[in-house]
């Protein structure tokens, strides 16, 4: 993979990030935000991928400069996030609507009074990604991606816990959001679709538990969308990976 790939890949995921952004804080548009928040994750796989097939690179720096704007914008989405979720709850207490709204109003407020700076900060991470960009060998890039769809098999099957499954789809991003990038260096094509909706199952599940900390009512279904996970992650290295007449059967 050349150093040309990987770099009009961070240029499109830079722009579109920044763009996103904009139309956040010009609209407060949520569906924007969370683009901006694909975008960045998007770069940190890109950085991700190629510290693990460049072992003496260190590339992910590179982001630091966007890191306070991230995660002012994780404190609205997850606000956000929350108060939607509440609204399935018979009975949710007013104090937490209220809490997350004004958490959610902070947040948003840092980001569009200090938007030149979020916007130069964010210029200056995907900038700088661009400058430390090395060339990816193939090999490489396949050894990674075999790597994690067998790490992340153990992980999902021998895992339940809160964090370490919420570390599995992390994973699962990474190769997920590199996948535009690397299709044509792999050996084995990947069954996008699925990878997707493993990684949906997982977030779904996770937002549900931490929102069962505060309204006990929401385990039960915890419980069953574990479960559903689990079912989906059966045999989940056979059905992430596609052989090339399934590829072109899929495309049909």
């Amino acid at each position: 993979m050349q150093k040309k790939e990987i770099k009009v890949q961070i240029k499109n995921e830079g722009r579109a990030a920044k763009r996103s952004l904009h139309g956040f804080i010009k609209k407060g548009n949520q569906d924007k935000l969370h683009k901006f928040r694909v975008g960045i994750k998007k770069l940190r796989a890109i950085a991700s991928m190629i510290e693990q097939t460049n072992a003496r690179i260190d590339i992910s720096k590179a982001l630091k400069p966007v890191r306070d704007t991230y995660k002012l914008s994780g404190k609205v989405r997850d606000s956000y996030l929350h108060l939607k979720l509440v609204k399935t709850v018979s009975g949710a207490h007013k104090k937490y609507r209220s809490r997350e709204k004004l958490v959610m109003k902070k947040a948003g407020n840092k980001l569009s009074k200090y938007r030149p700076h979020h916007f130069r900060m964010l210029h200056r991470a995907w900038k700088s990604l661009l400058r430390s960009v090395p060339k990816v060998k193939d090999k490489k890039v396949n050894a990674f991606y075999e790597t994690e769809l067998r790490g992340i098999e153990t992980c999902l099957i021998s895992n339940t816990g809160v964090e370490q499954m919420h570390g599995c789809r992390k994973r699962l991003k990474v190769l997920i959001y590199n996948l535009p990038m690397v299709h044509g260096s792999l050996d084995k094509p990947l069954d996008e679709d699925y990878l997707q909706q493993m990684q949906t199952a997982i977030g779904d599940w996770h937002d549900h538990v931490l929102a069962a900390d505060q309204f006990p009512e929401l385990v039960d279904q915890s419980q069953q969308m574990l479960e559903k996970v689990k079912v989906l992650a059966g045999n989940f290295y056979a059905l992430a990976t596609l052989h090339k007449d399934q590829l072109t059967s899929k495309r049909r």
